[in-house]
């Protein structure tokens, strides 16, 4: 993320009902090389990399730097979810002097159907919220992929606009973090609970 000295990385590791968001870590990255050669993952995104390519340049430790979390379910890596500042030549005037933040997200088709990326990324999206307060995120995808549309109304995303990119019609939505309202002294341990575990939308299914 473009804000080092404001978010301090990595944070502790953020628990849900099923699953730990953490830093990745040298036993991922079988994981790793599973999710970037995967034809399914790789689908809208420009398609699949080599596996041989990927073994070889894919670091011990992999794709560690900050904004980027492992999604980790019973002790192993199922898929992982971003956070990043976009360029300025991707502006979307969501921000005044763009540089917002935008959400991506990859799991493993194995576990795809079962709300884990719902449940990842409503965690992630609350940790964002807590560490930079009212700053807005930005999700894009193709408009052909059904799932990822899905996900993205469920986690409350809006649409911004549509476009033309890469052959293919692209959509972007907006998700704007929740006002704060007066709690009693113990409701904070609660709505954070509730955001951390994802809500609603964390019992989403994809």
């Amino acid at each position: 993320m473009a804000e080092p000295a404001s978010v301090a990385w990595p944070p502790a590791p953020i628990k849900t009902e099923r699953l730990v968001l953490r830093e990745s870590e040298a036993r991922d990255r079988a994981a790793f090389i599973e999710l970037f050669a995967s034809p399914e993952v790789g689908t809208y995104i420009g398609g699949p990399r080599p596996r041989d390519e990927v073994e070889r340049v894919l670091p011990e430790t992999p794709e560690r730097r900050p904004g980027l979390f492992v999604v980790e379910l019973d002790g192993a890596m199922i898929g992982t979810i971003e956070l990043n500042r976009r360029d300025a030549e991707r502006r979307s005037h969501v921000r005044p002097d763009a540089g917002e933040a935008e959400l991506g997200y990859l799991f493993l088709p194995q576990v795809w159907g079962r709300g884990y990326a719902a449940e990842a990324c409503a965690a992630a999206l609350g940790w964002f919220a807590d560490a930079l307060p009212g700053e807005p995120v930005v999700l894009c995808t193709r408009t052909a992929n059904e799932r990822s549309m899905r996900l993205a109304a469920k986690l409350g995303f809006t649409e911004a606009r549509r476009y033309e990119a890469w052959g293919a019609e692209q959509w972007m939505g907006v998700w704007s973090p929740p006002r704060q309202t007066r709690m009693s002294p113990a409701a904070p341990d609660r709505a954070r609970r509730r955001r951390f575990m994802g809500g609603p939308a964390g019992s989403a299914a994809w």
